[in-house]
């Protein structure tokens, strides 16, 4: 599924909502459709707006829903916008229904014949706003330049590039390292010829776990047993002396790279 940018600031996405609240009470007052335009305009004005707050309520009560979601998963793609857009336009039908038959409207129509013709004329038009509004804000939002770094053999046109979100561990081979970093979305090895201390200093965020192992613990995943981590798809040995000190971490803080 094809992954887009998603603003998740609460702010821009507060602005939408006000954004598609106004619209829908200009244009239910001023255009005035359907049945609405027998209506005198001092009371269009007095009972209309309900339908803007409706919608408003509708969006703002998904934007911490949007937030986790966004959160807990890392990305957010085209089936999940199109989640959010549907849920919302639920949630602003039935609100918009129930006002409807509400004593102080108290309409006629049922509730197949609001849906057809009334929401839905209006959903084609709100539903542009809607996705133009997500839009725009989401291209607002700045771009992560994530930190890359390098690591080098003892032959300086020996290297790898790299973004350090993708490092995932170094461990001791010989006289070389072997390096276990992320491409394409898949585990890839490179050998460096080089000492674990040397990398260690190259990059000290890599914690050692052993004396022939230096993991990244933002891919630290879980422990398989008391002597075992499991980073990212590798399986790591950890040592006595170290134990102690991957237990203290705090881990909850490292997930930085969404």
């Amino acid at each position: 599924m094809r992954t887009i940018k998603l603003n998740t600031s609460y702010k821009f996405q507060f602005l939408i909502a006000l954004a598609i609240s106004l619209w829908l009470v200009v244009f239910l007052i001023l255009i005035a459709p359907f049945d609405v335009a027998e209506l005198p305009f001092w009371i269009r004005v007095e009972i209309l707006p309900l339908y803007g707050l409706i919608s408003f309520i509708s969006y703002s009560l998904l934007i911490p829903i949007q937030h986790w979601v966004y959160k807990t998963i890392g990305k957010w793609n085209l089936l999940l916008e199109v989640s959010f857009i549907l849920v919302f336009n639920t949630l602003t039908f039935i609100g918009s229904y129930m006002y409807y038959k509400s004593s102080i409207i108290n309409g006629e129509y049922s509730f197949a014949k609001f849906a057809l013709e009334v929401y839905t004329p209006i959903l084609i038009i709100l539903l542009f706003i809607l996705v133009l509004a997500r839009w725009f804000v989401n291209t607002k939002m700045p771009n992560k330049e994530h930190p890359k770094i390098i690591l080098t053999g003892e032959n300086k046109r020996d290297f790898l590039q790299i973004q350090l979100e993708h490092l995932v561990a170094v461990s001791s081979a010989d006289n070389y390292v072997e390096i276990h970093y992320i491409k394409e979305n898949a585990i890839k090895k490179k050998l460096l010829r080089n000492t674990l201390k040397n990398i260690q200093n190259q990059e000290p965020s890599l914690q050692k776990v052993h004396r022939s192992h230096l993991i990244n613990l933002f891919h630290f995943k879980e422990w398989k047993n008391t002597n075992t981590i499991l980073v990212h798809e590798i399986e790591i040995p950890v040592s006595k002396n170290y134990r102690q000190a991957i237990l203290a971490i705090d881990f909850s803080s490292l997930k930085t790279y969404d």
